[in-house]
């Protein structure tokens, strides 16, 4: 994939017929070039935003987190991948996930 070019970024079923985010750099490859999770937990996700796990947890409950949360219970959160890639971009979020392609 050149510098030039956007990844393609579909939903997919991994092997254990997982959701998973399957990103593409060449549109007419059969498989993916790597795969992320849809959702990250609250701690990675402020890591990916560059902040503390403790300053993700008092943003989210100010109601002011820089992207859309997703309340799994009172104190568990998940937020959406998609999010973060348009937020922070691919190759920070491939970073902090440890995803290799």
């Amino acid at each position: 994939m050149t510098s030039d070019e956007q990844p393609t970024v579909s939903a997919a079923m991994d092997p254990l017929d997982d959701l998973v985010l399957a990103v593409r750099g060449d549109q007419s490859a059969d498989a993916s070039d790597y795969e992320l999770p849809p959702a990250v937990t609250l701690d990675q996700a402020s890591e990916i935003l560059g902040l503390t796990p403790a300053a993700g947890r008092e943003l989210v409950e100010a109601e002011r987190y820089p992207v859309p949360v997703i309340a799994m219970g009172p104190q568990t959160h998940r937020v959406g991948t998609a999010h973060l890639i348009r937020h922070a971009g691919l190759s920070r979020v491939r970073e902090v996930l440890r995803v290799q392609g």
